[in-house]
């Protein structure tokens, strides 16, 4: 971290880029899938929509972790942008709630997976999706889906992190 602090950036303002993030990841995948697997996957019911938004939350959660470790910035960070996202696309409390739960529990599971080491990571990811996603234990037969949710995540965590470090480069967050 060594910018030029006379600039500063707010850990609101990081939070507001990326909501950004979020939107076009999301809006990306849900249009890639639809497109290219649509007679695999048929309409998107409210059930699966959350699986997909789980992928881009969970990837830009781990990049600012990634980025910032464990310091007040990022709890205020990730605690907005879960707020944000959360209340932009659930207007329930209930639903807020369930999908919190939900997306907890895949944050878990997806992080189980994570390690330098993990060749597969990729299809991992996509694997956990995809039991999620079709409600049954993935047997390989949407390797094409397991592949664009994978390769996904990781696209979404390594821009996000390349766009955290950035900023922190160049600015003093406050």
């Amino acid at each position: 971290m060594g910018g030029d602090f006379s600039k500063k950036v707010t850990t609101d303002k990081i939070t507001e880029l990326l909501d950004g993030f979020f939107d076009a990841g999301y809006g990306s995948l849900v249009v890639g899938l639809k497109d290219s697997f649509k007679d695999e996957i048929g309409k998107i019911e409210e059930a699966e929509d959350r699986e997909l938004m789980i992928i881009p939350m969970f990837a830009i959660i781990r990049a600012v972790m990634a980025s910032f470790g464990d310091t007040p910035q990022v709890q205020n960070i990730i605690g907005k942008f879960q707020h944000d996202i959360f209340g932009k696309y659930f207007k329930e409390k209930e639903r807020i709630e369930q999908f919190g739960e939900i997306f907890w529990q895949r944050c878990d599971e997806y992080s189980k997976v994570l390690n330098p080491e993990n060749k597969d990571l990729a299809i991992q990811i996509g694997q956990i999706f995809c039991t999620h996603f079709f409600n049954k234990e993935e047997d390989g037969n949407h390797l094409g889906i397991m592949m664009v949710i994978g390769g996904s995540f990781l696209s979404t965590t390594i821009e996000a992190k390349k766009f955290l470090d950035e900023i922190s480069s160049k600015y003093e967050i406050v």
